[in-house]
């Protein structure tokens, strides 16, 4: 059975974003979050591919994790978000960003019945604007 780990789990670990379904866990010795509710995750999985279709091809890369840099991943995890709660209407007080993915996600999918009729490519000016964190340099 694999895992129910949740594909926007970074924003989630880092705690920028929150999810009422996400269980944080410990899986060698790294974090990760898993889905409270399998048939969420589902969505939640259709929605995140649909946003990489989106976004990879207008950053030019490929679905490749040994070749795709991991922060082109990031802006299209966050920036996918952030872009479908700006197309929702008025921004929440705190724009960047979302209090429950998991709430985002089920009202802009109608309870995932329009997961595959969200504009994605309209989302993709949120990714590529979308800066991300640099790691500081390690002093030695």
């Amino acid at each position: 059975m694999p895992t129910p780990k949740c594909p926007f789990q970074n924003p989630l670990i880092t705690g920028e974003f929150g999810c009422s379904l996400a269980n944080p866990v410990t899986v060698r010795n790294a974090p990760q979050i898993h889905c409270g509710s399998k048939a969420a995750l589902n969505v939640c999985n259709r929605v995140h591919e649909h946003l990489k279709s989106a976004g990879l091809p207008a950053f030019g890369m490929a679905d490749d994790l040994a070749a795709t840099p991991h922060n082109i991943y990031q802006k299209i995890q966050y920036g996918g978000l952030l872009g479908l709660q700006a197309s929702l209407g008025p921004s929440p007080p705190d724009a960047g960003r979302v209090a429950d993915v998991h709430d985002l996600v089920d009202v802009a999918t109608e309870g995932g019945r329009r997961t595959d009729e969200i504009d994605y490519a309209a989302l993709v000016p949120a990714m590529q604007s979308r800066s991300t964190r640099r790691r500081r340099d390690r002093r030695r």
